[in-house]
């Protein structure tokens, strides 16, 4: 993946315009969820037909999937204030901030530290990133861009503890030792983020800002022609080949595609229609 995708990915990564029935969520389950406090804040608002942006429904997405094996409302209650609230009081992100503006390495150029020392003293600016900003939103963010790495929460029910994995071995050490003691329960993330996008994909009339104009012409063919099988394949073999459908067109394999193999800059599409609606997608990449 290329800096350009990382940063039109961003722009849209706080954008508000999933519904929980993309989730599959009930809304008598919202309903009792948001009585019981377990949504955390950006439910509490009044926010038109309780739209989330991605990190938000991931959320909701792990809230379900730990209800699911019976974890009960008041350990989710407290680990939704855990995971939003507590970073958000602690001030997280001003910390966030602060490494990069005293870092000695090159993470950000004098212009950009200047500019985030004006953040940091915008106190309505921060009041907004401080929401946005915590351990879990940058995980979601590392999954992004280390997405051959593996990230995901694991979570003690018995002490209603959690930690995030990001794409490095201390996490693992820790567990390792922790392990020992209580069970825990790794929930993985790519996969979740994967369904977000494939959501994302599916919605006809949204400009996707975050792909190329390549992955926009295959996105079309495949989700909006309704072709029976889409083979995509690289002319010098570095992406491994990949047959999109076997049967029926589905974003998921789309979005999992497109998230694992961010077509390079300057490749160009052959489009080769075949009989009873399939179609091959060549990609040149010299």
């Amino acid at each position: 993946m290329n800096d350009q995708f990382y940063i039109k990915f961003g722009e849209s990564f706080y954008e508000k315009y999933i519904l929980p029935k993309d989730l599959g969520l009930k809304s008598r389950q919202v309903s009792y969820w948001r009585e019981n406090k377990v949504i955390p804040y950006f439910f509490e608002t009044h926010q038109k037909h309780g739209r989330m942006n991605i990190p938000e429904a991931i959320w909701m997405m792990i809230l379900k999937e730990l209800s699911d094996i019976g974890i009960s409302t008041e350990k989710l209650k407290i680990l939704s204030y855990q995971v939003w609230n507590v970073p958000k009081k602690n001030k997280y992100a001003d910390q966030v901030i602060l490494k990069y503006i005293h870092s000695k390495k090159p993470l950000v150029s004098e212009t950009g530290k200047s500019s985030l020392k004006d953040t940091l003293s915008n106190e309505m600016v921060m009041d907004t990133l401080r929401e946005e900003i915590n351990q879990y939103t940058d995980m979601l963010k590392s999954c992004i861009a280390n997405v051959s790495q593996p990230h995901g929460m694991v979570y003690s029910p018995l002490t209603n503890e959690h930690s995030f994995l990001v794409n490095n071995d201390i996490l693992l050490k820790k567990l390792g030792s922790l392990s020992f003691d209580y069970p825990l329960i790794s929930i993985p993330i790519l996969g979740k983020l994967s369904k977000i996008i494939s959501i994302d994909l599916n919605i006809k009339h949204k400009k996707l800002k975050y792909l190329n104009d390549l992955e926009n012409q295959i996105r079309e063919i495949v989700l909006f022609k309704k072709p029976r099988i889409v083979e995509i394949a690289f002319d010098d073999g570095h992406i491994k080949p990949r047959t999109i459908t076997e049967k029926h067109v589905k974003q998921d394999e789309l979005a999992d595609f497109l998230l694992k193999n961010k077509i390079p800059k300057g490749s160009k599409l052959l489009i080769d229609p075949r009989s009873q609606d399939n179609y091959k997608l060549t990609l040149i990449t010299k």
